[in-house]
């Protein structure tokens, strides 16, 4: 891989752009969770060293080597391929793992009577070097500061939405909408940023093709592609249609749903901020605008830490007139309410809701002096130290630090 390839995250266009994730080792995530590692115990634990790899991905290739049940392993969150990552995973204590590939280390740490799961992550410690800062602009300490003072929005960050690239294209929606067909389309045809030509060009004539499933068979390249245009072929009823979209593996499933959910929910935040301030600046991001504060006044500093918003299901959680109502009118924008989140012929997966705080403060944060930049010659470049709850973005703390420029 080259190097201009794995510069990802340009965080602000135009002349005074910064740069993060330019090298793995530039954004480096370790997670704490809360588990005994003890001498014996029910599941073995593993500490996963990983870059150039997405979680999901790495832990199929483990499960495959190893020939242990992709369901089997436990983990914690799912961790960006752009970075140096540091993740645990468990299994039942009868497997054994022995792998160690380029670029995706395992380490045995021992046993423990619970497995790894979203509820033991505690939180993350992030080190992420900033770069292409073009001055030694004393503001950024500044900014820092404020950010330990008075947060920053808790907003779900690109990387949520996998390869949606606008409000149209999310498969929840399409299926949270009994819109069957569309999502099936969407999901064999949406183009992923590191899709090779190749690929792309069997996307796009899928794309051209949707409806001949006959035609498009021979393009099918896994059992489970394979699989589903086999039961499209059937016929065109509803029923083929809900077989179909069941065939859809579960971890994928998962994260179609995750990512309507977080774009609800920041649609929700960004609703709810002018109602506390309005000296609110947009950061452009993939599919939407966050928008962002530098201060806010005592009263509002106190409502906010304490607001929860809830993530969108057949139950929504109520927290007060004001939140719920933005989120129903926002449904109703989208052509939705809760009621069709109540997936009953979807069995794989399902909308569960979840409070998340609309605010959050980093941790511990530290930040170097200037440094030249030994990548970008005649720019400089900082290295931040913090930690956050679980959950929350590091590269939105960064997105709520460029509104400086």
């Amino acid at each position: 891989m080259s190097i201009r390839a794995l510069q990802k995250e340009t965080l602000k266009k135009g002349e005074k752009n910064l740069k993060i994730k330019v090298f793995p080792e530039d954004f480096i995530v370790k997670e704490e969770i809360n588990i005994e590692i003890k001498p014996s115990g029910k599941y073995k634990i593993y500490l996963l060293k990983k870059k150039h790899w997405n979680t999901v991905d790495a832990l199929r290739f483990i499960s495959r080597e190893n020939k242990i049940p992709f369901e089997k392993i436990g983990c914690a969150g799912r961790k960006d391929r752009h970075a140096l990552t540091y993740q645990y995973i468990s299994v039942p204590r009868e497997y054994d793992i022995n792998f160690n590939k380029e670029n995706v280390k395992l380490e045995f740490l021992g046993y423990s009577d619970d497995f790894v799961s979203p509820m033991t992550l505690k939180g993350n410690y992030f080190e992420v070097v900033i770069r292409k800062i073009k001055n030694k602009d004393e503001r950024i300490f500044q900014r820092l500061d404020e950010i330990k003072k008075f947060g920053f929005p808790n907003y779900f960050d690109d990387q949520r939405f996998g390869s949606a690239e606008n409000e149209q294209e999310f498969i929840g929606e399409k299926i949270a909408k009994k819109h069957y067909n569309g999502a099936l389309k969407l999901y064999f045809t949406t183009i992923h940023p590191e899709d090779k030509r190749e690929e792309k060009e069997r996307k796009k004539k899928i794309f051209e093709l949707w409806g001949d499933f006959e035609k498009i068979l021979p393009l099918c390249k896994t059992k489970v592609e394979k699989d589903i245009i086999k039961t499209l072929m059937k016929g065109k009823s509803r029923h083929y249609l809900i077989e179909a979209v069941n065939l859809i593996p579960k971890e994928e499933m998962s994260m179609f749903f995750s990512a309507y959910q977080s774009y609800i929910w920041n649609r929700t935040l960004s609703t709810v901020l002018p109602y506390y301030t309005d000296l609110l600046r947009p950061v452009k991001g993939k599919i939407m605008e966050y928008l962002i504060y530098r201060t806010l006044s005592e009263k509002a500093l106190d409502e906010l830490k304490n607001l929860q918003i809830p993530t969108v299901s057949s139950k929504i959680p109520y927290v007060n007139n004001f939140v719920n109502n933005i989120i129903l009118e926002i449904l109703n924008e989208r052509g939705l309410k809760p009621s069709d989140f109540d997936l009953k012929k979807i069995k794989k997966s399902f909308y569960k809701s979840f409070l998340r705080p609309a605010i959050v403060f980093p941790e511990n944060l530290e930040v170097s002096n200037f440094e030249e930049d030994d990548f970008y010659s005649r720019y400089f470049k900082l290295k931040l130290k913090f930690h956050l709850p679980a959950g929350s973005f590091a590269t939105m703390l960064i997105k709520s630090l460029t509104i400086l420029y």
